[in-house]
């Protein structure tokens, strides 16, 4: 893989698809924690030149998602209080922002969410589900729901939390009953935006959100 063809320079610079690309590895688990990050390395393998990488780690190491010591820098690890504070902090702001994309969400942010909807159906189907689609199609549908709210500053402060821990690994250990319970969850989220009942929005988004923790808490 390289980041020429991942990203054309009207979608944002080089040191932006490395961002991405590193930043996806890390909360999806493909990196795991206190695992280096090699700038060398990952320009090898990324077919780019060291400073876009530099600049890429730079920017995980004030998201919080690396860290730098004498062993070099590496991907941080969390305790489960931060991880905590995280989902708290998910729980409020997603919940928020349900509420108010169930009144200005508009016909085509519904149709939007809708999609994400049947992608994450449909990574569901059959006796197992597919574990690395479900993370992306979870992310996919959060995601949507924050950017009909409507609210730039909101969704950036939010996306910095969203996808920190429903990664492969954890995937992998949620039975599939609690991936249909989710799914489940994702549907009445779409049908309280679709009623516009931002309170009953509201209400299910913090739940969904806590009821991920309490499996990330078997997880640490």
């Amino acid at each position: 893989m390289t980041v020429a063809n991942l990203r054309s320079p009207e979608q944002g610079s080089l040191s932006d698809a490395v961002y991405d690309v590193v930043h996806h590895r890390i909360v999806t688990g493909s990196y795991r924690p206190n695992q280096r990050l090699v700038e060398t390395e990952i320009a090898a393998e990324l077919g780019a030149s060291r400073t876009p990488v530099r600049e890429a780690l730079f920017r995980l190491i004030k998201d919080g998602l690396a860290t730098k010591s004498r062993q070099g820098l590496t991907v941080r690890e969390f305790t489960f209080e931060e991880v905590r504070e995280i989902y708290e902090v998910r729980a409020a702001l997603e919940g928020y922002a349900a509420r108010l994309a169930a009144d200005r969400r508009t016909p085509e942010a519904l149709a939007r969410i809708e999609e994400t909807l049947h992608l994450h159906a449909a990574t569901s189907t059959g006796e197992t589900a597919n574990r690395a689609k479900v993370v992306e199609a979870n992310a996919a549908f959060h995601e949507t729901v924050l950017a009909a709210a409507d609210n730039g500053r909101m969704s950036t402060v939010a996306a910095a939390n969203l996808s920190y821990f429903f990664n492969n690994e954890v995937a992998a250990i949620t039975s599939d009953e609690a991936l249909r319970v989710a799914l489940d969850e994702h549907e009445q989220i779409f049908a309280a935006l679709r009623d516009r009942d931002g309170e009953l929005a509201e209400r299910i988004v913090r739940t969904h959100v806590m009821a991920g923790l309490k499996v990330i808490e078997s997880f640490l």
